[in-house]
C-alpha cells in the first residue's frame, strides 16, 4: 500500500533522490520495518531502510519502478513517476513457512555507483567508537590519519594521502566549511552525534564543489528532518574529566515543513598532567553548539531548506595551575587561550521539472562569521573571517540518460582581518588581512552506460581578484572488468590559497620566530595559491571465501605540486620559515585493504599503507616531517544475537622524521627519527532495546605516550621551547563510557 507526496529536492542532494518510510500495521499502529530492501526494478541499485523504517535512494534515469521487500511480507512494486516521498505499508505474507536470508555489507564501503573513489562511512561505522567530534570519526578508517598539531593545545589535524588536512576539502552536505580561519580547529567543532554519514573521496573531487581539493574531499551528512529519529540523546564521560551531552530533536511542522534541532554541550574542567612535564595534557574549557534545520516540501517540484548555526568554544591551558588573572603575559607561568565564536546561515533551494527526473536546478547559499582570538605566552593571534558563498547548479541530459551534464556559476567572498603580534612590544602587529572575491563557472559531463563504463569530465574557471584566472580540469573514470571487479582512475588539478598561520598553529606554542622568504606578491601572506596535480588508480574486487563475502581494494595516488608554500621547521630550530617552492614537492601513496566477514556478524578489516612524501627545502630534498612512512591497520567487529557489540582496532604507525634540532644545545635536542609504535582502541556496546544503548571503551589500550613531548618544558620563555614536534600521543590510556537514547 502506497501513500505519496510530490516533494522534489534541490540538486545539491535532493533533486535525484527519493525518500520514504516502510512500515507494517499492527493493532492499529504503524510499526517501522528496519532493513527492508528498496531497489530499482531492472538495475542493480538499491538501499535498505534504517532502524526507523526511513530510506533515501538516488533516482536512476530511465527507471521508475521501485521494489520494496522484506522477509515475511509481500513485496510491493511501485511506479513512482515524479513522486519524491513515499509511505509504504507492507502486508504480511500468510503463505510464508520458513526462510533464511543472509546478506552482508561492510559498515564502510565504496560507493559502487560513483566514478569517484568515494568511501561511505554510515552510522554503524561511527558507532564503533565514541566519535565525540568529526576528528574522532576516522579511528576505524585506514584512509584518513589524525594527528595532534602540538603537545599542549589538543588540536587535531587530519592527513590524507600523506598531505596535511587543508589539502583536503571539508564540506557539510556539499557546502564548504572548516576552511580559512576555521581550518585549524574546524574538525573538532562538529559533534559526532550529529553526523549521519561521512563520505571520503580520494583524489580531486567534483569541480561542482570547487577547486580546493588536492588530496581529497570529506563530506559530512548531518541528521536530517526527513530521516532522523524523533529524539536522539547521547551522553559521554572519560577519565580525563571530559563531559559531553548531545540531543537531536525532530519535529514535523504541518504537512509541508519539518525541523530538526541539534544541541551540543561539552566541558573539560579538570587539569591533568600524566607525564609530569608541568604542562596540561589537554586544555580545560567548554563548548556550546546549536543548529536549527528546516525543510520545506510544498509538493509542486520545489524544495527548500535552511539552517541557523551558532558555536562558542573556549580552551585554556599551558602550565599546570596557570591562572589568566595573575599569570597572563607574565613570566610566572606559560599559558594559552583559544576562543572561537561562529555564526552561520545556510540555505538550499531546488526545483525539479515535472515528468523529467533528470532535469533540475538548485541554489546553495551560505554566509558566516568566524571569530578566533588567542594568545600563546606573549604571542597574540586574532582573526575574524566574514564569508559569503553561493553556487547555482543546473543539470540535465544530452539526447538520452546515458549522457548527463551539470553546469553552473559560483561566487565566494572572504573578508579576513588577521593579526599576529606580541604583548612584549607596543609596535604594530603583522597584518595579514585580505579581501578575496572569486566568481567562477564550471561544467561537468558524465557518460554512464549503467553496465560497464562511466566517465566524468569536468572543468572550472575562477577569477580571483588577487591572483587572476584559475583553471581546474578533472577526470574520473570507472570500468567494470566483470560483475565483481571495478577499476577506477582519476586525474586533476587542485588549487588553494594556504592560510599559513591557522594551518600551522603548532609553531605558536613555541619560541620559534616567523620568517617569510621568497615572497611572490604583496597580497595575503605574500605567496600565490598552491597548485598540484593528483593522479590515482584503484581496483576493487568483491570475493567469496569459505562461503563468506568480502572486498579487496588496492590503490595508488601520486600528487605533484607545481607551486607550494613550503613550511620549514628544519633550517633553524629557533625559527619557522615559509617560502616559495623552488624545486619539487610530491607524495606517493599506496594502500591495500580487505574487508571480510569471518563468520556471521563478525567483520574483519585489514589495511596497509605506504607513503613517500618529499619536498625540496632550501637545504635540500627531505622527507616531509612527522608523517609515518607506513601504517598497518586491523579492525575487528562482532555483534552477538542478544545485541552485544565488540569492536577492537589496532594499528602500527611506522617511523617518522623529526625536524632537526641539532643546532640546539644537547639538553634541547631530539632524535632525528621517531620509532614505530602501536595503538589499540576497544569498545563494548549493549543495545538493551530499540530505545536504550550503553557503551564503554578504552583508547590507547597499551598506554603508549611520549615521555618528553615538549622541548625546553622547564623554560617555556627561553629560546629553545618548542611543543610542536609531536609524533605520538601525549595522553596515555583513556577510558570512557556513554549512553544513547532513541525515540523513533
Amino acid at each position: 500500500m502506497l501513500f505519496a507526496a510530490c516533494t522534489v529536492g534541490s540538486m545539491s542532494g535532493y533533486a535525484q533522490k527519493i525518500t520514504g518510510v516502510v512500515f507494517e500495521r499492527a493493532e492499529g499502529k504503524q510499526l517501522p520495518l528496519a532493513g527492508a530492501n528498496v531497489y530499482w526494478l531492472g538495475v542493480d541499485k538499491g538501499t535498505s531502510t534504517r532502524d526507523n523504517g526511513l530510506f533515501m535512494i538516488d533516482r536512476v534515469a530511465g527507471y521508475d519502478k521501485l521494489v520494496i521487500s522484506f522477509v515475511g511480507f509481500k513485496p510491493d512494486t511501485l511506479s513512482v513517476g515524479a513522486v519524491n516521498y513515499l509511505q509504504v505499508e507492507l502486508q504480511p505474507d500468510a503463505t510464508l513457512q520458513e526462510i533464511t536470508v543472509q546478506g552482508w555489507r561492510s559498515t564502510s564501503h565504496i560507493d559502487h555507483s560513483s566514478a569517484l573513489n568515494k568511501i561511505v562511512m554510515d552510522e554503524r561505522e561511527l558507532f564503533k567508537a565514541a566519535c565525540c567530534n568529526l576528528s574522532e570519526s576516522f579511528e576505524t578508517n585506514p584512509s584518513v590519519d589524525v594527528a595532534f598539531s602540538d603537545a599542549i593545545t589538543g588540536t587535531r589535524q587530519i592527513q590524507m594521502l600523506g598531505l596535511a588536512g587543508p589539502n583536503t576539502a571539508i564540506t557539510v552536505e556539499n557546502m564548504p566549511t572548516m576552511r580559512g580561519v576555521a581550518s585549524s580547529q574546524g574538525i573538532q567543532l562538529l559533534p559526532g552525534t550529529w553526523i549521519d554519514a561521512v563520505q571520503v573521496t580520494k583524489g580531486t573531487g567534483s569541480v561542482v564543489n570547487g577547486s580546493e581539493s588536492i588530496s581529497g574531499q570529506i563530506n559530512v551528512e548531518l541528521k536530517k528532518p526527513e530521516e532522523s529519529d524523533r529524539l536522539l540523546l547521547n551522553g559521554y564521560v572519560n577519565n580525563s574529566g571530559r563531559l559531553e551531552g548531545n540531543a537531536v530533536l525532530t519535529l514535523p511542522v504541518g504537512k509541508k515543513w519539518a525541523s530538526t534541532l541539534l544541541l551540543h554541550g561539552s566541558a573539560r574542567p579538570l587539569q591533568m598532567d600524566q607525564n609530569q612535564d608541568g604542562f596540561l595534557d589537554f586544555p580545560t574549557g567548554s563548548q556550546s553548539n546549536i543548529i536549527n534545520r528546516w525543510v520545506y516540501f510544498p509538493g509542486n517540484g520545489w524544495l527548500g531548506q535552511f539552517a541557523f548555526k551558532y558555536l562558542n568554544d573556549e580552551k585554556l591551558g599551558g602550565q599546570v595551575n596557570f591562572d589568566p588573572e595573575t599569570d597572563k603575559f607574565t613570566n610566572n607561568r606559560f599559558g594559552f587561550n583559544i576562543g572561537t565564536e561562529r555564526w552561520e546561515w545556510t540555505g538550499k533551494l531546488g526545483y525539479q521539472f515535472a515528468g523529467k527526473p533528470y532535469k533540475s536546478v538548485g541554489l546553495q547559499v551560505a554566509t558566516w562569521q568566524h571569530r578566533h582570538n588567542s594568545y600563546f605566552g606573549y604571542t597574540l593571534h586574532d582573526a575574524v573571517e566574514r564569508s559569503l558563498y553561493a553556487n547555482l547548479i543546473y543539470q540535465s541530459i544530452i539526447g538520452d540518460t546515458k549522457h548527463k551534464f551539470k553546469t553552473g556559476i559560483s561566487f565566494k567572498a572572504d573578508q579576513v582581518d588577521e593579526q599576529l603580534g606580541s604583548a612584549l612590544f607596543s609596535g604594530p602587529a603583522l597584518d595579514f588581512g585580505r579581501r578575496e572575491i572569486v566568481p567562477g563557472a564550471f561544467g561537468e559531463y558524465t557518460y554512464d552506460n549503467l553496465e560497464t563504463f562511466s566517465v566524468i569530465v569536468g572543468a572550472r574557471l575562477d577569477q580571483h581578484n588577487l591572483f587572476g584566472t584559475l583553471f581546474t580540469p578533472r577526470l574520473h573514470a570507472k570500468y567494470h572488468i566483470h560483475e565483481s571487479a571495478t577499476l577506477r582512475a582519476s586525474a586533476g588539478r587542485g588549487i588553494r590559497l594556504a592560510n599559513l598561520i591557522t594551518e600551522n598553529t603548532g609553531f605558536l606554542a613555541s619560541s620559534r620566530v616567523l620568517i617569510l622568504l621568497n615572497q611572490q606578491t604583496a597580497n595575503a601572506y605574500g605567496f600565490v595559491p598552491d597548485k598540484a596535480w593528483n593522479y590515482g588508480l584503484g581496483l576493487n574486487k568483491e570475493f567469496t571465501l569459505n562461503y563468506r563475502p568480502g572486498n579487496f581494494t588496492i590503490e595508488y595516488y601520486y600528487t605533484d605540486f607545481q607551486n607550494q608554500v613550503v613550511v620549514d621547521y628544519d633550517a633553524d630550530p629557533q625559527r619557522i620559515k615559509f617560502y616559495t617552492l623552488t624545486g619539487r614537492s610530491f607524495s606517493h601513496s599506496a594502500q591495500a585493504q580487505i574487508d571480510y566477514q569471518l563468520v556471521r556478524r563478525f567483520d574483519l578489516r585489514l589495511a596497509y599503507r605506504w607513503l613517500d612524501v618529499q619536498t625540496d627545502y632550501l637545504q635540500g630534498r627531505l622527507q616531509r616531517p612527522l608523517i609515518a612512512r607506513s601504517r598497518a591497520f586491523a579492525n575487528l567487529a562482532y555483534k552477538t544475537k542478544n545485541n552485544w557489540s565488540f569492536d577492537f582496532t589496532v594499528q602500527r604507525l611506522g617511523q617518522q622524521r623529526i625536524p632537526s634540532t641539532a643546532a640546539n644545545p644537547v639538553d634541547y635536542q631530539m632524535e632525528g627519527v621517531a620509532p614505530a609504535y602501536v595503538l589499540m582502541n576497544s569498545q563494548v556496546t549493549k543495545d538493551f532495546s530499540e530505545t536504550w544503548s550503553a557503551y564503554v571503551g578504552v583508547e590507547n589500550l597499551g598506554n603508549f605516550r611520549l615521555s618528553n613531548p615538549i622541548v625546553g618544558a622547564a623554560d617555556p620563555f627561553g629560546p629553545y621551547f618548542d611543543s610542536s614536534l609531536v609524533w605520538g600521543p601525549v595522553f596515555g590510556r583513556m577510558a570512557y563510557a556513554g549512553f544513547r537514547y532513541r525515540f523513533k
